[in-house]
């Protein structure tokens, strides 16, 4: 199993939000319990003006991924 390099809290006031911390107890954001639509999700924020669904976020990964490839291929590694 790969390493993990975050660190999760529950936040004090609210079970609904759980923190996040690097390796170098950097706070990088909170995952918060909400409804988005008709459902409820789990949403990341890096910044309270902008949240990314878990939807959101596997279009940011698959992109990632995609551009790795891409990048690989070109560069012969």
């Amino acid at each position: 199993m790969a390493e993990k390099r975050l660190t999760w809290e529950e936040n004090q006031g609210d079970p609904n939000i759980f923190e996040a911390y690097n390796s170098k107890d950097e706070y990088l954001g909170w995952l918060q319990y909400e409804r988005v639509g008709a459902f409820m999700h789990w949403c990341w924020y890096q910044n309270k003006d902008i949240r990314m669904s878990p939807g959101c976020l596997q279009e940011v990964r698959d992109k990632q991924k995609e551009l790795l490839k891409v990048k690989n291929e070109n560069s012969g590694n």
